[in-house]
C-alpha cells in the first residue's frame, strides 16, 4: 500500500504557481570585493553569507544591500585556505572545511578572530572535495561528505566505487565508524563519463539530515543523532521542465583528455538537468532546479525553477515561470513568505544583487 501511494504521488503532475519578483537591491561593495559565488546560504532572518573559491573567502551581507564583515583567506596567520563549504548556523562564529589544509577552521566573524584549527584524519582512500563537500557542525562532532581519492569524476568507477558519502567526525576531527549513502545506480549505472557537477543536494532542519539525489527521484530524510538512520523517504514528482534522465559520454574521457594541450577539444560531456539547492522549514520542502538548455553558444543559457512540497497536504506544486540562473541567482533562503536569491557570479553583470520574491497561486 505504501509503495502504491508513492507510484501515486511520483507520477502526479504538480500544480503551478507562479514565482513574482518584488525587487532588486545592488549591494554596496564599500569593504571588500567578492569574486563570483560557490555556497549562498541565510543566516538568521537578515544576513546573506556566500563563499568564493576564486577569491576565496566567506563574505556576509544584510538583505539591505550593506555588506557586513568577512573571512577571508591571507587575513589570518594561519596560511591560506580554500573554502570547500562552510557552516555559519552558530554565527557569529563559523566553520569553514578547508580543502588545503585538510582542516575545520574556526572563526569569530564579528571580532576577526581565528579560534581554531582541526585537522582532519580521512578514512583511507577518501578526501574532501575541491567544491561542495556537505558540512554541518553537530551537536558533538561534525558531518562530512567524503569522496574517493581514487579516481577522477570522470571516471564511471568515481561513483560505483566511492562507497559510502556521509561521515562523522568527532571533535577533534577524527572520523568515526558512522558512515552512509552511497551513489544510487542511476549513476552508477552510466557506462560512460558524467559532467563532474553536484549530483547530491542537502539541508538541515530539525535534527534531521535532508538529502536528495534528484535522479533516483527522491528526498531522504536522516535523523541528525542516531546518525545514518532513515526517518523519511519523500517520492520526487514529474515535472514540466525538470528532465531526471542522466547521459554520459558513449566513451570513457578522463580529465587529461580534456584539458591537457587541447586535447579532447571535439569531445562533448552531456549536461544533465541537476538540483542547485534544497530548503526547508516548517511548512515546505523547496528545490531550485537548475536545467540547462543543451543549446550552442551564444544560446546556450540555464533556467531554474522551484519544486515545493507543502508538508501538511503532502502535494508538491512547481513554478510556472523558469528563469534564467544569470538573472535570479541562488536561493539564499526563505523568511516568512519572502525568497531572498543572491547573484554574484558576475557573468552577466558587473554588480551584485539580492532579489526577493514571493509565490503566488495561479486561477485555474
Amino acid at each position: 500500500m505504501v509503495a502504491c501511494q508513492s507510484e501515486i504521488e511520483r507520477n502526479a503532475i504538480p500544480k503551478l504557481v507562479e514565482l513574482q519578483m518584488l525587487d532588486s537591491l545592488k549591494i554596496k561593495e564599500t569593504e571588500y570585493f567578492l569574486n563570483g559565488q560557490k555556497e549562498v546560504k541565510m543566516v538568521g532572518d537578515s544576513l546573506i553569507a556566500v563563499s568564493s573559491i576564486k577569491s576565496p573567502s566567506v563574505g556576509f551581507y544584510h538583505i539591505s544591500g550593506k555588506q557586513r564583515k568577512r573571512i577571508a583567506s591571507g587575513d589570518f596567520p594561519i596560511g591560506p585556505f580554500l573554502p570547500s563549504n562552510f557552516d555559519a548556523t552558530h554565527y557569529p562564529i563559523i566553520y569553514i572545511l578547508d580543502k588545503k589544509s585538510e582542516s575545520i577552521l574556526i572563526f569569530n566573524v564579528n571580532t576577526q578572530e581565528f579560534i581554531k584549527k582541526i585537522r582532519l584524519e580521512y578514512p583511507e582512500g577518501k578526501e574532501v572535495k575541491f567544491v561542495g563537500s556537505k558540512f554541518k557542525k553537530l551537536d558533538s562532532g561534525y558531518l562530512l561528505e567524503l569522496a574517493t581519492s581514487n579516481y577522477d569524476n570522470y571516471d564511471p568507477s568515481y561513483y560505483r566505487e566511492s562507497g559510502n558519502l556521509i561521515y562523522q567526525f568527532d571533535e577533534n576531527g577524527k572520523a568515526l565508524d558512522k558512515s552512509f549513502l552511497e551513489y544510487p545506480n542511476e549513476l552508477k549505472n552510466i557506462k560512460g563519463s558524467l559532467k563532474p557537477i553536484d549530483y547530491l543536494t542537502s539541508t538541515f532542519f530539525n535534527q534531521s539530515i535532508v538529502l536528495s539525489f534528484p535522479h533516483n527521484r527522491k528526498i531522504l530524510r536522516f535523523d541528525e543523532n542516531d546518525f545514518g538512520k532513515l526517518k523519511e523517504e519523500i517520492p520526487l514528482p514529474e515535472s514540466r521542465y525538470f528532465d531526471y534522465g542522466l547521459l554520459g559520454t558513449e566513451q570513457i574521457v578522463s580529465f587529461q583528455e580534456l584539458f591537457n594541450s587541447g586535447e579532447g577539444a571535439n569531445i562533448t560531456v552531456p549536461t544533465n538537468h541537476y538540483f542547485n539547492t534544497i530548503f526547508e522549514n516548517e511548512k515546505q520542502i523547496m528545490i531550485t532546479t537548475w536545467m540547462n538548455n543543451k543549446k550552442d553558444p551564444p544560446n546556450n543559457a540555464t533556467f531554474s525553477n522551484l519544486l515545493i512540497y507543502d508538508k501538511e497536504e503532502k502535494e508538491w506544486s512547481e513554478t510556472s515561470n523558469p528563469k534564467n540562473i544569470l538573472d535570479i541567482g541562488m536561493l539564499a533562503g526563505v523568511v516568512n513568505d519572502t525568497l531572498y536569491f543572491y547573484e554574484g557570479s558576475l557573468m552577466k553583470h558587473d554588480e551584485k544583487y539580492i532579489k526577493r520574491a514571493i509565490l503566488k497561486p495561479i486561477a485555474d
